[in-house]
């Protein structure tokens, strides 16, 4: 079935344009989350550029380079999938499953990591003998020493 014109279908040919107020606004709108954009990963690096050199927790960069990511991808959506047009419903329909994933990872990781940090403290850091067995005698050396 290809498409046929149809005669209700708009006579204007350029019936997708927009005006010259509004593509000036969309531009200068993209122009400044670009700026904002460029300005918070150049902040990302010089924080993480400073903080190797003097040092301190590494939760705390993690917690700023995490953060600083989400704060870009909020204005990514905002922008670039035009969310900040939406509804405030709809908006919130996005944001609170992807907030769910994000402290989904998080949870994750954390639990992988805790449960990393017992079999090591339980096995060592060799694999228990049951682990070497299921696996057939095989020992994959994951770069730990």
């Amino acid at each position: 079935m290809g498409h046929h014109h149809n005669e209700s279908y708009p006579k204007n040919e350029n019936h997708l344009a927009i005006s010259d107020a509004d593509y000036k606004h969309h531009k200068a709108d993209i122009w400044k989350t670009t700026a904002i954009l460029s300005f918070v990963t150049v902040f990302e690096v010089a924080f993480a550029i400073v903080y190797e050199k003097f040092g301190g927790p590494l939760w705390f960069l993690q917690l700023m380079l995490v953060a600083l990511s989400l704060l870009k991808a909020g204005f990514i959506m905002a922008a670039f999938m035009h969310v900040k047009h939406e509804t405030r419903a709809f908006v919130l329909t996005i944001l609170v499953p992807f907030s769910l994933l994000i402290w989904m990872i998080i949870s994750f990781i954390y639990d992988g990591n805790d449960w990393n940090g017992r079999n090591k403290n339980r096995f060592g850091e060799k694999p228990h003998p049951s682990v070497l067995k299921q696996h057939g005698g095989v020992v994959v050396d994951h770069g730990h020493h």
